[in-house]
């Protein structure tokens, strides 16, 4: 049990008064915590606090963000959320009676934990009560996927910090609401005028989400790998191969270190010879290393003098490749809903 009480605070005698009313006495036959107000608190009145256990699933602002179909498929989807309500032995709606077997029903994107008697009584039904419940089940889960993602320990509280970075790492960022957005790039909170305003009085400011997504695209990966586990050409006896080009690594290649000398590098060598490429044209983009003017002009004239000198050029892709894995300019994920490599 948990309350949330306005304290009477009396200096001279060096005692705090409390009026928890009769409902909260209990809360006291024992030792208590005693916290400051959290800030996602500050809105709610005075007495019994909601049973869930992170703070902010108590957060209105936070909830079309929590329940959103894209945050809760980044969670782990809705069969996660059922694996996880029937670890409860607790059906979740008020009734006179209920029996000993429970089920977990699907609700929309969420899902509600229920005795027997309780599913035969809403099971295919809609009801503001259920709605909340739902939506409860939603926002503490994903919350908790976000602090076991985060490893962070049981019982921690997930912050406003914590839970954005995991909307950030789960490409669900442009959910976020408006204040979280603005707490993250230390924005001031919006300044709401009261009255009616005239039109010349108003003033335009730039969507915060927008404001985020830049941030974003400056953190991004280079690439990301996307497979296709069966593409229309390999049903061909002889199909057309396509040289892949991504411009995007070829320039953070350039911007790496040289592979011979350790110099700001000026080009992306596209790799000569090995069976790679064709008459005139260069092989694949992701098969570059980069390299300074002098020793690119180098291995061009005497691509043999140049391997037996610096070593073998594929060697000197697969490190620059394992060095683009290692720091994230390439991922591994899940890009415009296809599965990826």
């Amino acid at each position: 049990m948990r309350a949330l009480l306005r304290p009477v605070v009396v200096p001279e005698l060096g005692q705090v008064i409390l009026r928890p009313g009769k409902k909260l006495l209990q809360l006291f036959h024992r030792r208590v915590l005693v916290v400051s107000e959290p800030e996602e608190l500050k809105e709610l009145p005075s007495g019994l606090l909601p049973t869930q256990e992170q703070q902010l699933a108590n957060d209105l602002r936070w909830r079309p963000f929590l329940n959103h179909e894209r945050v809760i498929n980044a969670a782990g989807g809705t069969d996660g959320l059922i694996y996880w309500l029937n670890q409860s032995t607790v059906c979740q709606r008020e009734s006179d009676y209920h029996t000993s077997n429970f089920t977990t029903m699907k609700y929309g994107h969420s899902a509600i934990r229920l005795c027997w008697h309780c599913d035969n009584q809403v099971h295919g039904h809609n009801s503001p009560a259920l709605d909340e419940l739902a939506d409860q089940n939603a926002a503490e889960w994903v919350i908790n996927q976000a602090r076991i993602w985060l490893a962070l320990p049981e019982g921690h509280q997930v912050t406003t910090h914590e839970l954005s970075w995991w909307a950030v790492v789960r490409q669900v960022f442009d959910l976020l609401p408006e204040h979280a957005i603005r707490i993250s790039l230390r924005m001031p909170a919006r300044e709401e005028k009261p009255g009616p305003q005239r039109e010349y009085d108003i003033e335009w400011s730039r969507p915060v989400q927008d404001m985020i997504g830049e941030r974003v695209e400056q953190i991004k990966p280079i690439i990301a790998l996307a497979a296709d586990g069966e593409p229309p050409a390999s049903f061909m006896l002889r199909p057309k191969l396509k040289r892949l080009e991504c411009e995007k690594y070829t320039r953070w290649v350039k911007s790496q270190p040289c592979a011979c000398c350790g110099a700001p590098a000026d080009d992306p060598h596209h790799v000569i010879g090995y069976g790679l490429g064709g008459m005139g044209t260069k092989t694949h983009d992701l098969f570059v290393i980069p390299l300074c003017r002098s020793h690119h002009d180098e291995l061009h004239r005497d691509v043999t003098t140049w391997e037996a000198q610096y070593g073998s050029q594929m060697l000197l892709v697969v490190q620059t490749l394992n060095r683009a894995l290692g720091i994230g300019a390439i991922i591994i994920g899940k890009l415009n809903g296809v599965e990826n490599a």
